[in-house]
């Protein structure tokens, strides 16, 4: 006999509470996901909880039925709670980056594609037979329709021809199922083979364990970590690995398809919603067994997940500025813990938080001190400016210039760096002298030549290169001032007419199967001067390359927050290190009027872990993360003396609190005031290490605080971003 049982159901709308439902399905229980009645809606929600029994039932409504008889683990629920907890966002944040948004209540529809048969291919037109090489050169033997006219431009009538004569056959394309999975780890360099015996064989089933992987750039970090995982995968384990970059995600597959047979399941934005709903469902029930993912792919609900790599730990990227605000490299570590798994953090420039936790022995490390192949890094030098001179409308020095001459003889690839996306950051009115700026934003509206308009790199918003200015009414009559990458391709097309050049930024970053058109061109060589932004930091290989100019080193030292010099480090350093990674001759100049600067000392004398220890000690000093700690309070709104008198109130009343050992700076408004017509006000706590404030001390703070229906409050815990 069966007993109807009582149920507390949540929801990804944070502004619901917990309902109670009741239902006779011996099979739901908690963590599954059900469909329920919500006023006239039928909606999906999460069984969270045993019923509130002071309900009257009668009162209580049914349950309509599980959603693919999908069921969220207790490690899984036990991981939002924790984040929840920590981060102080709303739990119904975090399931609704995993569950809301795949809509699991429509119907899926699957993909066909289409294959080839083992037919007779000769007697077809050349039209065919373009089509019949491009599908056998798919990394999974198909294609659809839809990709075969987007890359060839052939018709559908071509391939149903195809299909009459035997030759193509349609099959169900689900890209999450992986077929083929490497069990066999490669061959690697005594050094590497070396790394991997450390963390393998320090591994005990489940116990949790958090490594560095600390290599210099070139060192063959991502073969060691993709060896363990292969040993993972082979016990029929799953495996997820963290990119701080999408755009890395296609090139990351390809280079997993070429070397293991495998293809690698993806998440991030990007992906259709079917894709999504069907890597959700494969990750749920174990088929998925290697993800490779961004940010957001740490909230999927895995079956049996054993091993988390996140690349690139010290990226920014990984840290989401809204809400939920979060940083997923602290949450990985976090959920790796719950797991009683391992984590592995790689980067050859790790965050100071990372090289604390190694320093207090939280995290053991692992050194990779040599390139792979006895490849030397780059020689670094410092071009001074103060001494050395530039031409009329140049922003190239005559040292650099000289060498991509020599370089370009040798037939070696060039990558010019400047972290400043379009043609210049600032455009002036010649007739008025004001600066162009956003209507939303606080900010310089920056101009991109190549698609003739100012742009707010923020909101996103443009105007027209011919906008009129908003004070004199003077039309066409600005002129940019300062160089992006755009302004230097222009001078490096005067100065070098016969290179091929190539700007690499997320401007003129293209999708899909075009991105790896383009790739292919530089990894081929047959790009000669790549002139790129942060993004050439974020783990690409370049072949070919042997020369690296850095434009602005100094861009961002002088900034005023704790990290500047850590941040300036890293993505200097990580440029560096794309030349000669094949090669023991690469090469690296770098453009500075700060020759003395601490960064830039370690830079040209390569002492990385001096550097980092340093830092470190300087952040002790000034009580600072990690040391101590920084909580960020950010009001925005309309009426700007209302959220100044807002910010007093929580300010006042965070006092009352009576807490040892901390400060609040604040309110003021935020450095950009105002962001999508939004004026920011901002706070920030901080206490020092041996007495932190606790997040359940600012959350019963919060708890008795109102705010307002025209304001809004967000918290930041651990801050990145100060403006």
């Amino acid at each position: 006999m069966s007993f109807e049982k009582q149920f507390g159901v949540i929801f990804t709308n944070p502004k619901l509470p917990v309902l109670d439902y009741l239902t006779l399905d011996e099979n739901i229980e908690i963590g599954s996901l059900v469909e329920v009645p919500l006023g006239s809606k039928v909606v999906i929600g999460i069984v969270w909880s045993a019923g509130d029994t002071k309900f009257d039932n009668t009162r209580l409504k049914q349950i309509i039925g599980t959603v693919n008889n999908i069921k969220l683990r207790s490690e899984f629920i036990s991981f939002l709670k924790r984040a929840h907890t920590y981060t102080l966002s709303p739990i119904q944040s975090f399931l609704k980056m995993a569950v809301q948004s795949l809509q699991f209540h429509k119907d899926q529809k699957m993909p066909f594609a289409y294959k080839l048969n083992n037919a007779d291919y000769f007697q077809i037109t050349p039209r065919q037979k373009e089509l019949v090489k491009y599908i056998k050169e798919q990394p999974a033997g198909t294609a659809q329709y839809s990709k075969i006219k987007k890359d060839l431009g052939i018709s559908l009538s071509v391939v149903k021809s195809l299909e009459k004569k035997g030759v193509l056959s349609q099959v169900v394309e689900n890209k999450s199922e992986q077929e083929k999975i490497f069990y066999e780890p490669i061959i690697l360099s005594p050094e590497q083979s070396q790394a991997a015996s450390q963390i393998r064989e320090k591994y005990v089933e489940n116990e949790f364990q958090s490594w560095l992987l600390f290599g210099v750039t070139g060192s063959g970090k991502t073969e060691v970590y993709l060896n363990l995982a292969s040993e993972r995968i082979g016990k029929g384990e799953q495996v997820l690995i963290l990119l701080p970059e999408i755009s890395l995600t296609v090139d990351f597959k390809q280079r997993i398809m070429k070397r293991y047979g495998a293809i690698a399941g993806e998440w991030h934005s990007q992906l259709s919603l079917n894709e999504r709903r069907s890597v959700f469902k494969s990750v749920a029930n174990g088929r998925l067994k290697l993800l490779v993912g961004a940010r957001s792919a740490l909230f999927l609900p895995f079956k049996n997940l054993n091993l988390i790599i996140v690349d690139e730990e010290h990226d920014s990227s990984y840290k989401q500025e809204e809400a939920p605000i979060y940083n997923a490299r602290d949450l990985a570590v976090l959920r790796a813990s719950i797991l009683k798994s391992q984590i592995i953090l790689s980067s050859a420039t790790p965050s100071i938080e990372t090289w604390h936790n190694c320093k207090l022995g939280k995290y053991h490390k692992v050194n990779l001190l040599k390139r792979f192949g006895e490849v030397y890094e780059p020689r670094v030098t410092l071009i001074d400016m103060n001494v050395e001179e530039t031409s009329k409308n140049s922003w190239i020095s005559v040292p650099i210039i000289d060498q991509i001459k020599l370089s370009l003889e040798k037939k070696e690839q060039i990558l010019i760096f400047l972290n400043r996306r379009g043609y210049a950051p600032i455009a002036f009115c010649t007739t008025c002298r004001i600066s162009l700026e956003c209507k939303n934003c606080s900010t310089k509206l920056v101009y991109h030549k190549t698609k003739k308009c100012y742009m707010c790199h923020i909101c996103g918003y443009r105007v027209s290169e011919t906008t009129e200015c908003v004070k004199c009414k003077s039309s066409d009559n600005f002129i940019p001032i300062g160089p992006g990458v755009e302004r230097i391709r222009d001078e490096v097309s005067k100065l070098f007419p016969d290179a091929s050049s190539m700007i690499f930024s997320s401007d003129n970053l293209l999708k899909g199967e075009k991105n790896l058109e383009e790739m292919d061109k530089i990894k081929s060589g047959e790009i000669n001067i790549i002139i790129g932004t942060q993004l050439v930091s974020k783990g690409y290989n370049f072949p070919h390359l042997k020369l690296v100019a850095v434009i602005d080193a100094d861009m961002g030292l002088n900034a005023g927050d704790h990290r500047v010099i850590e941040k300036s480090y890293q993505v200097i350093k990580q440029v560096v290190g794309r030349a000669g990674r094949y090669a023991s001759d690469g090469r690296a100049l770098i453009q500075t009027w700060m020759p003395r600067h601490p960064v830039l000392q370690a830079l040209l004398k390569d002492h990385g872990e001096k550097f980092l220890n340093a830092e470190l000690e300087q952040r002790i000093e000034a009580n600072v993360p990690p040391h101590g700690k920084f909580i960020s309070l950010i009001i925005s709104g309309k009426k700007e003396r209302q959220l100044i008198d807002f910010g007093i109130k929580l300010k006042n009343q965070f006092y009352s609190l009576n807490l040892q050992d901390f400060e609040i700076f604040g309110p003021a408004v935020a450095p950009i005031s105002r962001i999508k017509n939004k004026t920011r006000v901002r706070l920030l706590i901080k206490s020092n290490k041996m007495n932190k404030i606790s997040q359940s001390e600012v959350r019963d703070w919060l708890k008795n605080i109102s705010v307002p229906n025209n304001i809004y409050f967000s918290i930041d815990i651990d801050p990145y971003n100060f403006y």
